[in-house]
């Protein structure tokens, strides 16, 4: 028979000594040999050998990590049994993060939510497959979300405003965003994806809150405040023909940059004694 690997007979003291490295059964039997008469006893041996406890290490991981982070890593380790040994996870793992068979738990969590998982250790006894594992939970939370510009340039009535695109940094995945509070000026909208665009038709203070969202319902917001002023409006012509007393006169005036509707009035001074202005 044979000895489990990693234990040895000593020839001149009888000792079996050493660390098994095999699990099993071992049928073998010890022969003494008497010096000098060359004489032989023997006597049979079975020898159990069992699996070690093996305990799996290197502390809980962190309670809370954060999506969308890079270089998350996490080590765990194991004692007990036949060294090198071999990680693998039952259980649901973070998306993103993956377990090498060394133990290291590494990459960059793209979802949130709370994570259960259980590690297990395999140690490098041959005969038998020698486990130890041990549950662990990470939980996966939003990132901060901030959204940019901080604050919105004044726009005119009547003339086209932007675009403006909106950008945000944190969010994982597709991110939307959405006027939540408050309401744009007539005329100007605000794309899912950010842009800001439009010709506002009335004037005014708008206070608006911007929300963006990302892929996993995580959410950021700035508040806006968009002014929109009046536009430059210009009346023509530049100089009126003279008149004479007596006779009717007749001259049109117009303007330029107005919106909708205008209507013209005396804004200082008089006109002469018997001409009106048609508003």
């Amino acid at each position: 028979g044979a000895l489990p690997a990693g234990l040895t007979l000593n020839p001149a003291t009888g000792e079996i000594t050493g660390t098994p490295t095999a699990v099993g059964t071992f049928n073998f039997t010890v022969r003494a040999t008497h010096d000098p008469t060359g004489c032989t006893g023997d006597q049979a041996y079975t020898l159990v050998v069992a699996c070690a406890t093996i305990t799996v290490g290197g502390g809980a991981p962190p309670t809370n990590v954060t999506a969308g982070v890079a270089g998350y890593t996490h080590t765990f380790t194991a004692t007990g049994g036949v060294s090198p040994w071999t990680f693998t996870a039952t259980g649901t793992l973070p998306t993103g993060l993956t377990l090498s068979s060394a133990g290291v738990l590494s990459g960059t969590p793209t979802v949130t939510g709370t994570f259960n998982f259980t590690i297990v250790a395999t140690d490098s006894a041959t005969g038998a497959t020698c486990t130890g594992s041990a549950p662990f939970s990470v939980t996966v939370v939003c990132p901060t979300i901030t959204v940019s510009p901080a604050s919105l340039s004044n726009g005119t009535a009547g003339v086209a405003y932007g675009p403006v695109t909106l950008t945000q940094t944190g969010g994982v995945g597709t991110v939307t965003y959405a006027v939540t509070t408050g309401a744009l000026p007539a005329g100007v909208t605000l794309t899912t994806a950010g842009v800001l665009s439009g010709t506002p038709t009335v004037t005014g203070t708008f206070d608006i809150t911007v929300t963006a969202t990302d892929a996993n319902g995580c959410t950021g917001t700035r508040a806006y405040t968009l002014v929109v002023e009046c536009p430059v409006i210009t009346v023509s012509p530049a100089t009126l023909p003279g008149g004479t007393t007596g006779i009717a006169y007749s001259q049109s005036v117009g303007s330029t940059g107005g919106l909708g509707t205008t209507t013209y009035t005396i804004g200082l001074g008089a006109l002469p004694a018997g001409l009106g202005l048609d508003g």
